[in-house]
């Protein structure tokens, strides 16, 4: 249950990456903040594959089919109790992960509801192994070791004045103009309209994104317009491509989120897709971020050719050519 729960590190003057327990393998940092951790993923109702395949085996002993708990079945039970031990022998081999990955600090968090019941007496989450560990009268090695060991004074030690520092708080930005929630609504009716197999009752997208009447007539009909619009058919038409993502996320260099409207796959080449509503057509503003959107999918389609490009409102589509300095 806990194979993806994510682990932040944090870095002096870096920002904080996050990163699944199996993909923080061999990795440290000073602090490591595990979230989620009070998720004890103890959810026995559910679908799934009973397997008994051993290591030297030609072929499986054992495969069914089980559902709710109540269908398991008193033949298959030995089956399910292995599975379970399993289970917990490796949650508890990923909590071990996940804790030494810290230097200095380990900070824990979990949200959710925290009541005393019966089942909570049965299963531990992470965030009660580690609050019973640190906890002296459910420790007894750390009750040894208060008594064991006699205090040593530390020398004083100076301030850092790196810490005295004070902290970026950020800035207040201006309030949002109506010209771009017009913006941000053509994109959430683009993004649904435009997937294959998407939704597209109208009323429903409306009260979805919280769309105004006196606005959803007009951006209703760019949405389509713009769908319409040969020259770009070959990127919302399934039939002209391999592939697509709408709002395709990545992380950066520097470990920011970044969103991609839209990422078109085809034979040999990629195309990086950003909507813009703005009068003017002027791609220069946009250089820099169209830049660091071909570099990171160039990365991930290295052997296809990737390709930068606006799609305005009218359905004018300018590309960004790397050769004109992008």
């Amino acid at each position: 249950a806990h194979s993806a729960g994510p682990v932040c590190h944090a870095l002096p003057g870096r920002p904080a990456r996050l990163y699944t327990v199996h993909e923080a393998k061999g990795l440290e940092a000073p602090i490591v903040w595990l979230l989620d951790a009070n998720d004890t993923g103890n959810k026995k109702d559910g679908y799934g594959v009973l397997l008994d395949w051993p290591s030297n085996a030609v072929r499986p002993v054992h495969f069914s089919l089980y559902g709710a708990l109540a269908s398991h079945g008193k033949k298959r039970q030995y089956m399910f109790e292995a599975e379970e031990h399993y289970a917990k022998r490796e949650n508890m081999n990923l909590l071990y992960v996940a804790i030494t990955r810290a230097k200095q600090a380990l900070l824990v968090s979990g949200n959710g509801k925290s009541e005393d019941s019966e089942q909570k007496k049965n299963v531990l989450s992470w965030y009660d192994r580690v609050e019973q560990t640190i906890s002296t009268a459910h420790n007894p090695l750390l009750a040894m070791a208060n008594e064991s060991v006699t205090p040593v004074k530390q020398p004083e030690a100076g301030i850092n004045k790196a810490l005295q520092r004070p902290l970026p708080t950020g800035e207040r930005t201006g309030s949002v103009t109506q010209e771009q929630r017009r913006g941000t609504w053509l994109h959430a009716l683009l993004q649904q309209l435009s997937e294959q197999g998407g939704m597209a009752d109208r009323a429903t997208l409306q009260a979805k994104h919280g769309i105004p009447a006196a606005e959803m007539d007009a951006l209703w009909q760019q949405a389509h317009a713009l769908l319409a619009q040969p020259g770009l058919q070959r990127f919302f038409d399934a039939s002209h491509h391999r592939g697509a993502c709408n709002e395709m996320p990545y992380v950066n260099a520097q470990g920011e989120l970044k969103r991609i409207d839209r990422l078109v796959e085809f034979d040999t080449e990629v195309w990086v897709l950003d909507y813009k509503t703005s009068a003017s057509h002027d791609p220069a503003p946009y250089r820099a971020q169209m830049a660091e959107y071909r570099s990171a999918m160039q990365s991930v389609y290295a052997g296809k050719t990737v390709r930068c490009g606006l799609i305005f409102s009218d359905g004018t589509l300018s590309e960004m050519r790397a050769e004109n300095g992008f």
